[in-house]
């Protein structure tokens, strides 16, 4: 009996074909890309020839693959299994407990999904929707209060917010924003008497606020420190507008509170250098922040209060923001600044990811660690390929991966926190030779690594979490080109190459670990750091054109017509938006407008994450969206009804 001839496989895509004929049609006629792709075709030579037609190749394979540190492309089939595991490792207790009952399969060492539990995902995803889309709308409707050292040397900047107040309302609500209240509270010091401080409850009336501030007398204050501490606990205390889903705290100041070594170097007079017996424990006070869900910004009008910000942190859990309040006509850009950030950190914190859940423990530490002490460890590096048309991405196809083996460095602790992430400095090394032996070869690339705080329901479906992501910046990547090219051929070319940061997953198995470690990870910028700017979210906020310059409204408007290009291109598939990043200027003069963090509304597929929010975040932008002169120049249409 004659053996069965082995088919002929194409070594980029792994199409099987009974004669070579057939594989030169392939090649040269149905799919060019395989041909034009050398290195690909290279890299794929070193795996196994074909595959028997038996093997297949399942998701428990691809764990496999990353485990073995292989490089290969698993066959193109539905991304909907990713999506629904994703969901499930942040599902509530009835999902989790739903899956668990699903048998295992022996051979593929997995839960085979079955339609009940695809079902019961859909069901979950739409019914939050709704509750995550009334949150993110609830963060629009903002209440502020004004926190101001009222001695002698603050006149300015008293005033200051007094001639500001009407244009910083304006500015918010043009950005979409509701000021559900307006307060003020000064404080001076315990020499100034008892009641040293001049209190407006909340009130919606911007005239009440300016006619109360022009009753203040900026003086007072007897030595170098203030009452900070008493202003806070007053602050804190005020009754919040119950309708006010971002609450701020903006403290403008020029002095820290009363104690030596803790909130000041001793430089100045302090009359309580052990400081007031009244103090309130910062413990108490920051605890009860958190409780009333409060945001605090300090305005930076010197350097004498750093060390304050920086005990502050402590018991505030994250890096505070400190924003450039040196001149008095700074206050109108750092307010409106200080609240489209709290409106971003809010929207962010809705989700089932964020919060009601078991968290990693953590401590932040900001100093660089000593890297020759930290150990090297074995990881596998995870990325997706960009799709190959827009097609594949409306089709709901798998993207492709490459998964390659790595050495890496991870800090012990974390250096920043944000609302749904920590961030951990690190190092990758590659080897530039096939001698792994050589260090001198060695590729390193300094990175951010990212780990979601909240702990998975299910501690095997972690990886999904963190490919979910991947997803959302591989479809947004691949959008970004082509909006740029075609973008870049029409008359209004801006000269502004639009792209997003690109991240991939690291996995790590350390002897004794119980399971192994999920981290995203992304490049890491050096240098003069560029301020992040957030553009939109995924619902209806759009930052205020007239608080940016010439430039910074050029890159909004850039980033509004890639939303609307988005959904335009996909033929209303999809839509990117939660738009935020960095501008600077690359090696060979080109501006970069670099953007992260996405997010990816689908009304067809429940895909993309907890952001998704379907045809209601859709609607939402178009509802607002105004056509720029990037949307007519690309011909981009608005949806129907």
């Amino acid at each position: 009996m004659m053996a069965k001839p082995r088919p002929f496989e194409c070594s980029v895509c792994r199409a099987l074909f009974k004669a070579k004929t057939d594989l030169a049609i392939h090649l040269n006629k149905t799919s060019p890309s395989c041909k034009t792709t050398p290195k690909k075709r290279e890299e794929a030579s070193k795996l196994p020839k074909y595959l028997p037609a038996s093997e297949t190749r399942s998701d428990s394979g691809l764990l496999s693959a990353m485990e073995a540190g292989m490089e290969r492309k698993p066959e193109k089939k539905s991304g909907v299994e990713a999506s629904i595991l994703s969901a499930i490792a942040d599902g509530d207790e009835e999902l989790v407990s739903a899956y668990s009952r699903i048998s295992l399969d022996p051979a593929a060492r997995a839960r085979r999904l079955d339609e009940r539990i695809v079902n019961s995902v859909c069901k979950k995803a739409h019914m939050n929707i709704d509750r995550i889309a009334n949150i993110i709308s609830q963060a629009h409707h903002i209440g502020i209060c004004f926190l101001l050292d009222t001695t002698g040397s603050m006149h300015s900047y008293i005033n200051g917010v007094k001639e500001q107040i009407v244009e910083i309302v304006t500015r918010l609500e043009a950005s979409g924003c509701g000021i559900e209240g307006l307060s003020f509270v000064g404080y001076k010091d315990w020499c100034d008497g008892v009641n040293h401080f001049e209190i407006l409850p909340f009130t919606k009336s911007v005239s009440e606020f300016k006619s109360f501030i022009a009753t203040i007398c900026a003086k007072g204050g007897g030595d170098f420190p203030e009452d900070v501490l008493g202003g806070l606990s007053r602050a804190i205390s005020l009754n919040w507008p119950q309708n006010s889903g971002t609450r701020i705290i903006f403290h403008l100041g020029d002095a820290p509170p009363h104690g030596k070594t803790i909130f000041h170097d001793g430089r100045h007079r302090d009359d309580y250098e052990n400081g007031h017996p009244r103090d309130p424990p910062l413990e108490e006070l920051f605890r009860d922040m958190r409780r009333k869900k409060l945001m605090y910004y300090f305005g930076r009008i010197n350097g004498e209060c750093d060390r304050m910000i920086a005990a502050f942190e402590k018991y505030y859990g994250e890096k505070i923001e400190t924003l450039d309040s040196a001149e008095v006509g700074n206050i109108l850009r750092s307010v409106t600044e200080s609240v489209m950030r709290s409106v971003s950190v809010t929207h962010r914190t809705a989700f089932p990811s964020a919060v009601d859940k078991e968290l990693l423990p953590f401590n932040i530490v900001k100093k660089e660690p000593n890297w020759t002490q930290l150990p090297r460890l074995d990881g596998t590096i995870l990325t997706f390929e960009l799709p190959t048309s827009i097609e594949e991405i409306t089709s709901f196809a798998k993207l492709q991966d490459e998964i390659k083996k790595c050495r890496l460095q991870i800090a012990p602790n974390p250096f920043a926190k944000g609302s749904v992430r920590l961030a951990f400095s690190g190092k990758i090394f590659y080897s530039s030779s096939k001698d792994t032996n050589l260090s001198a070869s060695e590729i390193v690339d300094e990175v951010v690594f990212k780990e979601i705080i909240s702990l998975p329901k299910v501690a095997d479906l972690d990886r999904w979490r963190y490919l979910s992501d991947l997803e959302v910046q591989t479809v947004a990547a691949k959008l970004a080109i082509e909006f740029n090219s075609r973008l870049f051929r029409t008359l209004h070319n801006p000269n502004i190459n639009m792209k997003f940061l690109k991240t991939k997953v690291v996995r790590v198995f350390k002897e004794g670990d119980v399971a192994p470690r999920y981290l995203a990870y992304e490049k890491r910028f050096r240098g003069v750091n560029p301020s992040m700017v957030k553009y939109t979210n995924n619902v209806d906020f759009v930052h205020d054109a007239e608080s940016l310059d010439e430039k910074g409204r050029k890159r909004l408007e850039i980033a509004l017509a890639f939303s609307h290009f988005s959904h335009d291109i996909t033929g209303g598939y999809l839509l990117v938006c939660d738009l935020q990043g960095v501008s600077y200027v690359n090696a060979k003069g080109k501006e970069i407008l670099l953007l992260t963090d996405p997010a990816i509304h689908c009304s067809k597929h429940i895909r993309f994450g907890k952001t998704n929010l379907s045809s209601i975040g859709i609607n939402k932008f178009f509802k607002k969206h105004v056509c720029n002169k990037y949307c007519l120049a690309l011909g981009l249409k608005m949806p129907s009804g």
